[in-house]
């Protein structure tokens, strides 16, 4: 049924294309991301690498993409080896701003596809393989920035049809070959050629009057007795200038010193979670340092009902193996941490086992202490998460 959904799609996307014009340019490319697996899995988020081509459509706003891909994820529950990971896809996509014949071109994509998820079966401990249906929507760009050359890069959200909870993210980046026509552009007109004028006719000059004749011989001038020199004025004399008093000295200036300004106190810590008293705490830690589930959920019941449904904790992770909670013991060197388990029954019948820490007064409090907690609580994706005591999942 998934498959005949793809190729309907596939054949749906081909044939809109028929029908608008033949296609700008094609490519193919090398695919390399990372993707981060639902944590329900034990997949911790791995490097892939895979293959990935398309067409777009002359002077319009969508294309095809197609792409395969491997990864080698590893799991929580078998440290130390790497599994084998495969998905196919076929995607429709759609520009936000320009054509395909532009150089740059952002999209929104759509698409459908198959996905083999590797598995370890928490009680036998066997690999087994998850094969399903899948859809995904994508956000990205593709750039030709000279002839034959493109790269691009995609964010897209991957879920299956199999289990609605099994969600990966990946991000990519491709580089490759692309061929086809770019748009052509308009022919430049060429102006036409200027018409001949005649040559204006130029009519002669009429002829000039004679010019007078101009004598050279200068005039005689009459002569001219001297004037009698000027007698030279007096220089006056200036007027004495009258010196200005000597000023006063200025008044000394009163410097005034501010006070050095008041140190700021320092921080208050948040304060430490509450721990329970030293034997129940005690008691609930062995328990789950020993694997002994029983007792470990007995123990966090009895917590929990101490609690007033007011107060806050954090949930640190969910597992599935009495080893992982083992390992989140060990992973608060020197110290007795405040943990206590409760069940969750998962989508499909499995129970597994929610880890909480500390009691909080608000969910302020938790949110600060849930920032500090151990690099442990952080792989593969986890993210602690504040929860109100009578708001505690079971399902």
């Amino acid at each position: 049924m998934r498959t005949t959904q793809l190729i309907l799609w596939t054949a749906l996307a081909a044939s809109l294309a028929a029908q608008e014009g033949a296609p700008g340019y094609r490519w193919v490319g090398l695919q390399a991301g990372s993707l981060s697996p639902d944590t329900q899995t034990n997949l911790k988020a791995s490097p892939f690498f895979g293959l990935q081509g398309g067409l777009l459509f002359d002077e319009k706003r969508y294309g095809l993409s197609f792409q395969a891909l491997v990864a080698s994820p590893k799991s929580d529950l078998a440290p130390g080896k790497s599994l084998s990971q495969s998905e196919f896809s076929a995607s429709l996509l759609t520009g936000l701003s320009g054509d395909g014949a532009s150089r740059f071109w952002p999209y929104l994509g759509l698409g459908l596809g198959a996905v083999s998820i590797p598995r370890i079966d928490t009680l036998t401990g066997q690999q087994e393989t998850l094969k399903a249906g899948t859809a995904h929507a994508s956000l990205g760009f593709l750039h030709r920035p000279g002839r034959g050359l493109i790269w691009g890069a995609e964010a897209r959200y991957v879920f299956t049809f199999a289990n609605a909870d099994l969600k990966e993210i990946q991000g990519a980046a491709m580089v490759g070959f692309a061929w086809g026509a770019r748009r052509a552009a308009a022919p430049r007109p060429e102006p036409a050629p200027a018409k001949a004028e005649p040559a204006p006719v130029v009519a002669p000059p009429p002829p000039s009057a004679p010019l007078p004749v101009v004598s050279t011989v200068p005039e005689p001038r009459p002569l001219s007795t001297p004037a009698p020199a000027a007698k030279p004025a007096p220089t006056p004399v200036a007027p004495p200038v009258a010196r200005p008093l000597a000023s006063p000295p200025p008044p000394p200036v009163t410097v005034v010193v501010a006070p050095p300004p008041a140190p700021r106190p320092a921080p208050v810590p948040p304060p430490a979670p509450v721990k329970a008293a030293g034997s129940e705490l005690t008691r609930r830690l062995d328990a789950l340092r020993l694997g002994d589930m029983g007792k470990a959920l007995e123990f966090g019941k009895k917590h929990i009902d101490a609690l007033s449904d007011q107060r806050w904790t954090i949930r640190l992770l969910i597992a599935n193996l009495p080893a992982t909670l083992k390992n989140a013991v060990v992973a608060f060197p020197g110290k007795e941490p405040d943990l206590f388990i409760a069940p969750i029954k998962l989508k499909g019948g499995r129970t597994a086992y929610q880890l909480f820490l500390g009691d909080y007064a608000s969910k302020a409090e938790a949110e600060r202490a849930a920032k500090a907690v151990p690099a442990f609580f952080l792989e593969g994706g986890q993210r602690p998460r504040p929860y109100q005591i009578s708001a505690i999942p079971a399902q």
